[in-house]
């Protein structure tokens, strides 16, 4: 008698834990996914459409469990990436996803091919000419594994200068690895004619963008056509950064 009093109490406990679970369960179920685009194009309904529906897939799912990595995976292979996630206890998530924009541009075999602005590719194409008509940067000397290094320092040069796929022509990186001690130079040909260039790029980029920028503004309209300001660490590692032009 004692032993089926214990087993009847199990039995209640086992049934109220369930319960519980089951209760926990649908009031932390996703309902409610709310998507925020932020887009240029003008007609974005069907681009809206088509992110809600790979969204919609976690509504059930528990919002305990549902993690930032899950969501940002709907948006891979896709021309809009995930750009923030909010959970909102206890049904809704809040969702911003952004385009991804082309902007640069690789020759390869006869083909460009076209990454956004984090570095990552999004299409080919038999010409350099973005969806808007108007060209990509072009990346030349620079590999892939590259290119993802190579559109961080170009983000920060679009901070300072104001702009890149409409004042920036190209990018040229000049490595050299079979010189030992040569530095490293990423240059940035502008479509007025002058030429930015950064030696050893991955050390300060952004101090030596800095310098190049104030650099470019002091120059006169003239010096802007041509030409070529150089940002550089003047002095060893603890040495001034500094930058220069040159007419040649």
């Amino acid at each position: 008698m004692k032993y089926l009093r214990k087993m009847v109490a199990l039995l209640i406990g086992i049934a109220f834990f369930a319960a519980l679970i089951i209760c926990v369960g649908r009031i932390f179920a996703v309902k409610n996914i709310n998507v925020k685009m932020i887009t240029y194009e003008e007609d974005s309904a069907e681009s809206y459409k088509t992110v809600k529906e790979a969204l919609n897939v976690f509504k059930g799912e528990s919002i305990l469990f549902l993690s930032e990595q899950d969501i940002v995976k709907t948006a891979v292979g896709s021309n809009y990436v995930v750009a923030s996630c909010e959970k909102k206890f206890p049904c809704t998530v809040n969702v911003t996803v952004k385009e991804r924009l082309e902007i640069f541009a690789v020759s390869v075999g006869g083909l460009y091919s076209m990454y956004d602005g984090d570095g990552k590719f999004l299409r080919s194409s038999v010409e350099n000419a973005n969806l808007d008509g108007a060209p990509n940067v072009e990346l030349t000397g620079i590999t892939v594994e590259q290119i993802q290094t190579v559109a961080t320092v170009a983000a920060q040069f679009k901070e300072s200068f104001g702009g890149l796929r409409s004042i920036v022509k190209s990018i040229n990186l000049d490595s050299r690895p079979d010189i030992e001690g040569y530095s490293d130079k990423l240059t940035f040909n502008m479509r007025c004619g002058l030429v930015i260039q950064l030696d050893d790029y991955l050390q300060d980029s952004g101090e030596k963008i800095t310098a190049t920028y104030m650099k470019f503004c002091s120059l006169s309209d003239r010096q802007k056509l041509g030409g070529r300001v150089r940002g550089y660490r003047i002095g060893g590692e603890n040495g001034l950064i500094n930058a220069d032009y040159s007419a040649v």
